[in-house]
């Protein structure tokens, strides 16, 4: 029996595009984060700011590798256990 090598799949171009773009005005709240962080402090930046600001950095992630973040967990039937 011949192993296979899982190769992961890139997302096509033109869903890159559209992430990119759909993913675009949250590049304004990473900027509104800065702008408060270094200005007024770190006091001032709100929950929904942070939120933002990751799912901004997962989707341009994900543009930028063409794959989406992944989770490594590990499975114990895996391990022998």
């Amino acid at each position: 029996m011949t192993e296979q090598l899982s190769v992961p799949k890139v997302l096509p171009a033109n869903v890159r595009v559209m992430i990119a773009l759909v993913a675009s005005p949250t590049l304004l709240v990473v900027g509104m984060l800065l702008y408060t962080l270094f200005v007024d402090g770190w006091q001032k930046i709100s929950i929904s700011m942070i939120i933002f600001s990751l799912l901004c950095v997962l989707a341009y992630y994900t543009v930028i590798t063409g794959h989406p973040p992944r989770l490594r967990l590990k499975n114990p039937k895996q391990n022998g256990v």
